[in-house]
Protein backbone atom coordinates (compact mmCIF):
# COMPACT_ATOMS: atom_id res chain seq x y z
CA UNK A 1 0.00 0.00 0.00
CA UNK A 2 2.99 2.32 0.91
CA UNK A 3 4.50 1.68 -2.54
CA UNK A 4 1.23 2.53 -4.28
CA UNK A 5 0.19 5.31 -2.88
CA UNK A 6 3.74 6.92 -3.23
CA UNK A 7 4.04 6.28 -6.87
CA UNK A 8 0.47 7.71 -7.72
CA UNK A 9 0.45 10.99 -5.67
CA UNK A 10 3.63 12.44 -6.06
CA UNK A 11 1.19 15.18 -8.38
CA UNK A 12 -0.81 16.93 -6.04
CA UNK A 13 -3.96 17.34 -8.50
CA UNK A 14 -3.48 15.77 -12.11
CA UNK A 15 -6.79 15.09 -13.23
CA UNK A 16 -8.53 17.75 -15.55
CA UNK A 17 -12.05 18.89 -14.23
CA UNK A 18 -14.00 20.89 -16.10
CA UNK A 19 -15.55 24.83 -15.77
CA UNK A 20 -15.83 25.72 -12.12
CA UNK A 21 -13.68 22.84 -10.83
CA UNK A 22 -11.09 24.14 -13.08
CA UNK A 23 -11.16 27.56 -11.68
CA UNK A 24 -11.45 25.50 -8.15
CA UNK A 25 -8.03 24.19 -8.75
CA UNK A 26 -6.55 27.23 -8.89
CA UNK A 27 -6.38 27.72 -5.54
CA UNK A 28 -5.13 23.77 -4.39
CA UNK A 29 -2.12 23.02 -6.78
CA UNK A 30 0.81 23.42 -5.63
CA UNK A 31 3.28 25.58 -7.65
CA UNK A 32 4.40 23.66 -10.99
CA UNK A 33 1.01 23.04 -11.68
CA UNK A 34 -0.19 26.59 -11.29
CA UNK A 35 -1.52 28.78 -13.97
CA UNK A 36 0.30 32.03 -14.19
CA UNK A 37 -0.39 35.76 -15.18
CA UNK A 38 -1.83 36.85 -11.82
CA UNK A 39 -0.68 39.64 -10.70
CA UNK A 40 0.87 39.39 -7.09
CA UNK A 41 0.01 41.86 -4.31
CA UNK A 42 2.68 43.99 -2.71
CA UNK A 43 4.12 41.80 -0.06
CA UNK A 44 7.24 41.01 1.60
CA UNK A 45 9.30 37.87 1.45
CA UNK A 46 9.00 35.00 3.62
CA UNK A 47 11.13 34.32 6.30
CA UNK A 48 14.41 31.80 6.46
CA UNK A 49 14.21 29.43 8.88
CA UNK A 50 15.65 30.19 12.10
CA UNK A 51 19.21 28.61 13.32
CA UNK A 52 19.18 24.78 14.79
CA UNK A 53 20.37 24.78 18.15
CA UNK A 54 18.74 22.52 21.31
CA UNK A 55 15.43 21.19 20.77
CA UNK A 56 13.74 22.69 24.14
CA UNK A 57 10.32 21.55 25.50
CA UNK A 58 7.68 23.76 27.31
CA UNK A 59 6.90 21.93 30.61
CA UNK A 60 4.45 23.06 33.78
CA UNK A 61 6.67 26.58 35.03
CA UNK A 62 9.40 26.52 32.05
CA UNK A 63 10.97 24.96 29.75
CA UNK A 64 13.90 22.26 29.53
CA UNK A 65 15.82 20.19 26.80
CA UNK A 66 15.09 16.52 25.91
CA UNK A 67 14.45 14.38 28.29
CA UNK A 68 16.41 11.09 28.56
CA UNK A 69 14.14 8.02 29.09
CA UNK A 70 14.89 4.36 28.75
CA UNK A 71 12.19 1.90 27.91
CA UNK A 72 12.52 -1.66 28.80
CA UNK A 73 11.58 -4.92 27.11
CA UNK A 74 8.65 -6.53 29.23
CA UNK A 75 8.74 -9.87 30.62
CA UNK A 76 7.16 -12.64 29.43
CA UNK A 77 5.31 -13.14 25.62
CA UNK A 78 8.34 -11.86 23.30
CA UNK A 79 5.65 -10.49 20.58
CA UNK A 80 3.76 -8.58 23.65
CA UNK A 81 7.13 -6.85 24.95
CA UNK A 82 8.19 -6.08 21.03
CA UNK A 83 5.09 -4.25 20.78
CA UNK A 84 5.20 -2.10 23.46
CA UNK A 85 9.52 -1.03 23.31
CA UNK A 86 8.63 -0.64 19.72
CA UNK A 87 6.03 1.56 20.50
CA UNK A 88 6.87 3.62 23.56
CA UNK A 89 10.47 4.52 21.68
CA UNK A 90 8.81 5.44 18.55
CA UNK A 91 5.94 7.61 20.33
CA UNK A 92 8.56 8.87 22.53
CA UNK A 93 10.98 9.51 19.71
CA UNK A 94 8.21 11.69 17.61
CA UNK A 95 7.21 13.86 20.45
CA UNK A 96 10.03 16.28 20.46
CA UNK A 97 10.26 15.89 24.35
CA UNK A 98 12.04 12.45 24.90
CA UNK A 99 15.81 11.32 24.19
CA UNK A 100 15.33 7.70 24.22
CA UNK A 101 18.18 5.81 25.05
CA UNK A 102 19.75 3.04 23.57
CA UNK A 103 19.13 -0.63 24.78
CA UNK A 104 22.55 -1.90 24.56
CA UNK A 105 23.55 1.02 26.82
CA UNK A 106 21.73 -0.50 29.95
CA UNK A 107 23.81 -1.64 32.45
CA UNK A 108 21.40 -2.55 34.97
CA UNK A 109 20.39 -6.08 35.71
CA UNK A 110 16.91 -6.16 34.28
CA UNK A 111 15.59 -9.62 35.29
CA UNK A 112 16.89 -8.96 39.06
CA UNK A 113 15.08 -5.53 39.15
CA UNK A 114 11.54 -6.87 37.29
CA UNK A 115 9.40 -3.64 37.32
CA UNK A 116 10.99 -1.92 39.81
CA UNK A 117 14.45 0.07 39.35
CA UNK A 118 17.61 0.41 40.74
CA UNK A 119 18.01 4.39 40.61
CA UNK A 120 22.53 3.86 40.90
CA UNK A 121 21.86 1.76 37.35
CA UNK A 122 20.06 3.98 35.53
CA UNK A 123 21.83 7.29 36.78
CA UNK A 124 24.96 5.66 35.74
CA UNK A 125 23.80 5.65 31.96
CA UNK A 126 22.58 9.22 32.00
CA UNK A 127 18.66 8.01 32.13
CA UNK A 128 16.40 10.69 33.71
CA UNK A 129 13.65 8.40 33.38
CA UNK A 130 13.00 4.86 32.96
CA UNK A 131 9.46 3.30 31.81
CA UNK A 132 9.01 -0.78 32.74
CA UNK A 133 6.01 -2.85 32.06
CA UNK A 134 4.44 -6.28 32.71
CA UNK A 135 2.50 -8.61 30.43
CA UNK A 136 0.32 -11.73 31.07
CA UNK A 137 -3.05 -13.17 29.92
CA UNK A 138 -6.30 -12.63 31.52
CA UNK A 139 -8.53 -15.23 29.96
CA UNK A 140 -8.46 -14.22 26.13
CA UNK A 141 -7.04 -10.73 27.04
CA UNK A 142 -3.46 -9.47 27.49
CA UNK A 143 -3.00 -7.76 31.21
CA UNK A 144 -0.63 -5.08 30.62
CA UNK A 145 0.73 -3.13 33.85
CA UNK A 146 3.07 -0.14 33.04
CA UNK A 147 4.98 1.80 35.01
CA UNK A 148 7.24 4.98 34.70
CA UNK A 149 9.69 5.91 37.28
CA UNK A 150 11.67 9.52 37.06
CA UNK A 151 15.64 8.16 38.61
CA UNK A 152 15.93 11.58 40.43
CA UNK A 153 13.00 10.56 42.27
CA UNK A 154 14.16 7.49 43.66
CA UNK A 155 12.47 3.70 43.05
CA UNK A 156 9.15 4.39 43.25
CA UNK A 157 7.09 4.66 40.29
CA UNK A 158 5.65 8.20 39.73
CA UNK A 159 3.16 6.84 37.23
CA UNK A 160 1.23 3.53 37.52
CA UNK A 161 -1.60 2.34 34.72
CA UNK A 162 -3.15 -0.79 34.04
CA UNK A 163 -4.99 -2.38 30.63
CA UNK A 164 -6.94 -5.55 29.83
CA UNK A 165 -6.78 -5.45 26.06
CA UNK A 166 -7.18 -8.10 23.22
CA UNK A 167 -3.27 -9.00 21.75
CA UNK A 168 -4.14 -6.88 19.39
CA UNK A 169 -4.64 -3.83 20.91
CA UNK A 170 -1.78 -3.83 22.60
CA UNK A 171 -0.50 -0.98 20.53
CA UNK A 172 -3.45 1.49 21.53
CA UNK A 173 -3.08 0.80 24.97
CA UNK A 174 0.49 1.93 24.87
CA UNK A 175 -0.06 4.51 23.15
CA UNK A 176 -3.06 5.75 26.19
CA UNK A 177 0.13 4.73 28.55
CA UNK A 178 2.67 7.56 26.80
CA UNK A 179 0.15 10.00 26.82
CA UNK A 180 -0.43 9.76 29.86
CA UNK A 181 3.49 10.37 30.45
CA UNK A 182 3.43 13.27 28.35
CA UNK A 183 0.67 14.32 30.70
CA UNK A 184 2.66 14.04 33.60
CA UNK A 185 5.55 16.04 32.35
CA UNK A 186 3.59 19.03 30.68
CA UNK A 187 0.22 19.09 32.11
CA UNK A 188 -1.30 18.31 28.67
CA UNK A 189 -1.88 14.10 27.84
CA UNK A 190 -0.51 13.73 24.14
CA UNK A 191 -1.87 12.83 20.86
CA UNK A 192 -0.33 9.56 20.27
CA UNK A 193 -3.24 6.60 18.76
CA UNK A 194 -5.12 9.76 16.86
CA UNK A 195 -5.50 9.76 13.27
CA UNK A 196 -4.78 11.62 9.96
CA UNK A 197 -6.49 11.68 7.17
CA UNK A 198 -5.38 12.75 3.44
CA UNK A 199 -7.02 12.44 -0.25
CA UNK A 200 -4.23 11.30 -3.12
CA UNK A 201 -3.84 10.39 -6.38
CA UNK A 202 -4.16 6.92 -7.13
CA UNK A 203 -4.40 6.62 -11.14
CA UNK A 204 -4.95 8.77 -13.94
CA UNK A 205 -7.95 11.22 -13.00
CA UNK A 206 -8.82 9.01 -10.00
CA UNK A 207 -7.97 9.75 -6.45
CA UNK A 208 -8.71 8.41 -2.90
CA UNK A 209 -8.95 9.12 0.39
CA UNK A 210 -6.77 7.55 3.21
CA UNK A 211 -6.16 7.17 6.68
CA UNK A 212 -3.02 6.77 8.91
CA UNK A 213 -1.99 6.80 12.47
CA UNK A 214 -0.17 9.39 13.93
CA UNK A 215 2.81 7.07 14.53
CA UNK A 216 2.57 6.10 10.68
CA UNK A 217 1.42 2.28 11.33
CA UNK A 218 -2.23 1.66 9.82
CA UNK A 219 -2.07 3.55 6.31
CA UNK A 220 -5.14 2.39 4.83
CA UNK A 221 -7.71 3.43 1.95
CA UNK A 222 -11.25 4.68 2.99
CA UNK A 223 -14.15 3.01 0.82
CA UNK A 224 -15.29 6.38 -1.38
CA UNK A 225 -18.37 6.22 -3.38
CA UNK A 226 -16.65 7.10 -6.91
CA UNK A 227 -12.93 6.90 -7.58
CA UNK A 228 -12.73 10.73 -7.61
CA UNK A 229 -12.33 11.18 -3.96
CA UNK A 230 -11.36 14.80 -2.42
CA UNK A 231 -10.93 16.53 0.47
CA UNK A 232 -11.68 14.60 3.81
CA UNK A 233 -12.29 16.32 7.00
CA UNK A 234 -13.32 14.74 10.55
CA UNK A 235 -16.77 15.56 11.66
CA UNK A 236 -19.90 14.16 13.85
CA UNK A 237 -19.31 10.37 13.86
CA UNK A 238 -16.57 9.88 11.17
CA UNK A 239 -14.95 11.08 7.92
CA UNK A 240 -16.46 13.47 5.45
CA UNK A 241 -15.16 14.04 1.79
CA UNK A 242 -16.32 15.25 -1.24
CA UNK A 243 -17.45 12.98 -4.39
CA UNK A 244 -17.48 13.17 -7.51
CA UNK A 245 -20.22 11.43 -9.52
CA UNK A 246 -20.93 10.28 -13.09
CA UNK A 247 -23.01 13.53 -13.63
CA UNK A 248 -20.18 16.09 -12.74
CA UNK A 249 -21.45 16.86 -9.96
CA UNK A 250 -19.38 17.08 -6.74
CA UNK A 251 -21.21 16.39 -3.40
CA UNK A 252 -20.38 15.60 0.19
CA UNK A 253 -20.32 12.56 1.47
CA UNK A 254 -19.50 10.35 4.80
CA UNK A 255 -17.25 7.08 4.52
CA UNK A 256 -19.65 4.24 5.04
CA UNK A 257 -22.72 5.89 3.58
CA UNK A 258 -23.27 5.41 -0.23
CA UNK A 259 -26.14 8.14 -0.15
CA UNK A 260 -24.81 12.06 -0.04
CA UNK A 261 -25.37 13.64 3.50
CA UNK A 262 -25.64 17.04 1.16
CA UNK A 263 -26.18 18.50 -2.02
CA UNK A 264 -26.15 21.48 -2.94
CA UNK A 265 -26.41 24.00 -6.07
CA UNK A 266 -23.10 24.22 -7.95
CA UNK A 267 -20.12 21.90 -7.29
CA UNK A 268 -18.76 20.79 -3.00
CA UNK A 269 -15.25 20.40 -2.94
CA UNK A 270 -14.65 20.96 0.91
CA UNK A 271 -15.48 20.42 4.25
CA UNK A 272 -14.49 21.58 7.77
CA UNK A 273 -16.35 21.16 11.19
CA UNK A 274 -15.61 22.74 14.44
CA UNK A 275 -17.32 25.19 17.10
CA UNK A 276 -20.78 23.45 16.46
CA UNK A 277 -20.53 24.57 12.93
CA UNK A 278 -20.06 23.42 9.33
CA UNK A 279 -18.26 25.23 6.41
CA UNK A 280 -18.56 23.77 3.22
CA UNK A 281 -16.00 24.82 -0.37
CA UNK A 282 -19.50 25.35 -3.11
CA UNK A 283 -18.25 26.54 -6.84
CA UNK A 284 -21.28 28.25 -8.63
CA UNK A 285 -20.57 30.39 -12.21
CA UNK A 286 -16.87 29.85 -12.12
CA UNK A 287 -16.23 31.36 -8.68
CA UNK A 288 -16.29 28.99 -4.99
CA UNK A 289 -17.48 30.51 -2.21
CA UNK A 290 -17.52 29.42 1.94
CA UNK A 291 -20.78 28.14 3.26
CA UNK A 292 -21.06 27.97 7.19
CA UNK A 293 -24.14 26.78 8.71
CA UNK A 294 -24.89 23.82 11.57
CA UNK A 295 -23.15 20.54 11.15
CA UNK A 296 -26.51 18.91 9.86
CA UNK A 297 -26.09 21.46 6.52
CA UNK A 298 -29.05 23.39 7.85
CA UNK A 299 -29.22 26.58 7.98
CA UNK A 300 -26.38 27.57 5.66
CA UNK A 301 -25.36 31.22 4.66
CA UNK A 302 -21.97 32.68 2.70
CA UNK A 303 -19.45 33.95 4.41
CA UNK A 304 -17.45 35.30 1.67
CA UNK A 305 -17.98 37.32 -1.23
CA UNK A 306 -17.13 35.60 -4.30
CA UNK A 307 -13.71 35.54 -6.58
CA UNK A 308 -11.77 32.13 -5.33
CA UNK A 309 -12.27 31.07 -1.70
CA UNK A 310 -11.52 27.43 -0.30
CA UNK A 311 -9.52 25.62 2.34
CA UNK A 312 -11.82 26.39 5.61
CA UNK A 313 -10.82 25.18 9.13
CA UNK A 314 -11.99 26.61 12.22
CA UNK A 315 -10.17 27.66 15.21
CA UNK A 316 -11.11 26.61 18.79
CA UNK A 317 -12.58 29.63 19.39
CA UNK A 318 -15.03 29.06 16.46
CA UNK A 319 -12.94 31.61 14.45
CA UNK A 320 -12.68 30.70 10.66
CA UNK A 321 -9.57 30.04 8.66
CA UNK A 322 -9.80 30.16 4.89
CA UNK A 323 -7.77 30.84 1.37
CA UNK A 324 -8.89 33.86 -0.79
CA UNK A 325 -7.62 35.87 -3.48
CA UNK A 326 -9.71 38.62 -2.92
CA UNK A 327 -6.71 40.69 -2.66
CA UNK A 328 -4.81 39.29 -5.82
CA UNK A 329 -3.10 36.14 -5.12
CA UNK A 330 -4.49 33.29 -2.49
CA UNK A 331 -3.62 34.46 0.46
CA UNK A 332 -5.10 33.33 4.52
CA UNK A 333 -7.83 35.32 5.77
CA UNK A 334 -9.58 34.38 9.45
CA UNK A 335 -13.17 36.06 9.68
CA UNK A 336 -13.13 37.97 6.64
CA UNK A 337 -9.46 39.39 7.49
CA UNK A 338 -6.36 39.25 5.88
CA UNK A 339 -4.06 37.73 8.41
CA UNK A 340 -0.92 36.91 5.41
CA UNK A 341 1.12 39.42 4.64
CA UNK A 342 4.71 37.65 3.43
CA UNK A 343 5.31 35.84 0.49
CA UNK A 344 3.00 35.84 -2.87
CA UNK A 345 0.96 32.46 -2.38
CA UNK A 346 -0.50 31.16 1.01
CA UNK A 347 -2.79 28.64 1.13
CA UNK A 348 -3.74 25.85 3.22
CA UNK A 349 -3.86 27.08 6.92
CA UNK A 350 -4.26 24.72 9.80
CA UNK A 351 -5.06 26.08 13.45
CA UNK A 352 -2.43 24.98 16.04
CA UNK A 353 -2.81 24.93 19.69
CA UNK A 354 1.20 25.37 20.40
CA UNK A 355 1.89 25.37 24.56
CA UNK A 356 3.94 28.48 23.89
CA UNK A 357 0.68 30.00 22.13
CA UNK A 358 -2.19 29.62 19.27
CA UNK A 359 -0.83 29.69 15.77
CA UNK A 360 -2.03 29.39 12.34
CA UNK A 361 0.09 27.00 9.69
CA UNK A 362 0.31 27.24 6.13
CA UNK A 363 1.77 26.35 3.38
CA UNK A 364 4.06 29.51 1.28
CA UNK A 365 5.28 29.72 -2.04
CA UNK A 366 9.18 30.47 -2.13
CA UNK A 367 10.34 30.60 -5.71
CA UNK A 368 9.92 27.14 -7.08
CA UNK A 369 8.99 25.04 -4.31
CA UNK A 370 6.90 25.44 -1.12
CA UNK A 371 7.51 25.43 2.48
CA UNK A 372 5.63 25.18 5.87
CA UNK A 373 5.27 28.05 7.50
CA UNK A 374 3.19 29.68 11.21
CA UNK A 375 1.68 32.68 12.29
CA UNK A 376 -0.15 34.23 14.86
CA UNK A 377 -3.27 34.95 14.56
CA UNK A 378 -3.08 38.42 13.32
CA UNK A 379 -0.74 37.21 10.93
CA UNK A 380 2.92 38.28 13.06
CA UNK A 381 5.77 36.37 14.42
CA UNK A 382 5.72 34.74 10.73
CA UNK A 383 8.19 31.80 10.92
CA UNK A 384 9.33 29.00 8.61
CA UNK A 385 9.20 25.68 9.68
CA UNK A 386 11.02 23.72 6.17
CA UNK A 387 13.94 24.85 3.85
CA UNK A 388 16.09 23.81 1.40
CA UNK A 389 14.06 20.52 1.89
CA UNK A 390 12.91 20.15 -1.17
CA UNK A 391 8.54 21.08 -1.20
CA UNK A 392 6.99 20.78 1.79
CA UNK A 393 2.69 21.05 1.87
CA UNK A 394 -0.23 20.42 3.72
CA UNK A 395 0.19 21.41 7.12
CA UNK A 396 -1.60 19.89 9.98
CA UNK A 397 -1.64 19.75 13.76
CA UNK A 398 -1.75 17.30 16.13
CA UNK A 399 -4.66 17.60 18.93
CA UNK A 400 -2.40 18.77 21.86
CA UNK A 401 -0.55 21.19 19.66
CA UNK A 402 2.94 20.14 20.25
CA UNK A 403 3.40 18.41 16.33
CA UNK A 404 3.24 19.24 12.80
CA UNK A 405 2.88 16.99 10.03
CA UNK A 406 3.25 17.91 6.17
CA UNK A 407 3.84 16.09 2.92
CA UNK A 408 7.51 16.29 1.71
CA UNK A 409 8.84 15.79 -2.20
CA UNK A 410 11.60 13.82 0.31
CA UNK A 411 9.37 11.63 -0.73
CA UNK A 412 6.58 11.09 2.46
CA UNK A 413 4.91 12.19 5.55
CA UNK A 414 6.82 13.78 8.16
CA UNK A 415 6.34 15.03 12.03
CA UNK A 416 8.05 17.67 13.18
CA UNK A 417 7.70 20.17 16.45
CA UNK A 418 5.94 23.49 16.04
CA UNK A 419 9.23 25.01 15.49
CA UNK A 420 10.13 22.70 12.80
CA UNK A 421 12.84 20.75 14.29
CA UNK A 422 12.90 16.70 14.86
CA UNK A 423 11.80 16.21 11.66
CA UNK A 424 10.70 12.16 11.10
CA UNK A 425 9.51 10.80 8.28
CA UNK A 426 6.57 8.71 9.58
CA UNK A 427 5.66 7.20 6.15
CA UNK A 428 6.68 6.44 2.44
CA UNK A 429 3.19 8.44 0.83
CA UNK A 430 2.22 12.13 -0.07
CA UNK A 431 -1.38 13.33 -0.81
CA UNK A 432 -2.83 16.55 -0.40
CA UNK A 433 -5.75 18.15 2.22
CA UNK A 434 -3.87 16.76 5.54
CA UNK A 435 -5.98 16.58 8.64
CA UNK A 436 -5.27 15.56 11.90
CA UNK A 437 -8.37 14.09 13.92
CA UNK A 438 -9.14 16.08 16.96
CA UNK A 439 -8.22 19.09 15.90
Amino acid sequence: MHAQVSRFARRVSPFLLAGAAAAWLTLTLPAGAQPSGAAAPSSSSLPPASGGGVTTVVVSGGTRSLFKIAVTPIPGDATVSNTVVDTASRDFTLSSIFQVLDPKSFTANLAQEGVAIDPASWRNIGAEGVVKGNASMRGSNVHLEMRLYVVSRGSDAVLKKEYDVAPNAVRGAVHQFDNEVVKYFTGTAGSFGSRLVFSATTGRGQKGIFGIDSDGQGLGRLPAVSNVALAPAFGPGGVYYSGGLPDGSYQLFKVGNPAAVLKHAGLVFGVAFGAGKMALVISQGGQSDIWVGSPDGSNLSKATKGGLNTHPAFGPGGQLAYVSNEGGNPQIYVDGKRVSFRGTYNMAPAWCNDPEGQKILFMGRDGGTWDIFSSDLGGGNVKRLTQDQGSNTYPACSPDGRTVAFFSTRGGLYLSNTQGQNQQKIASVTGESLRWEGN
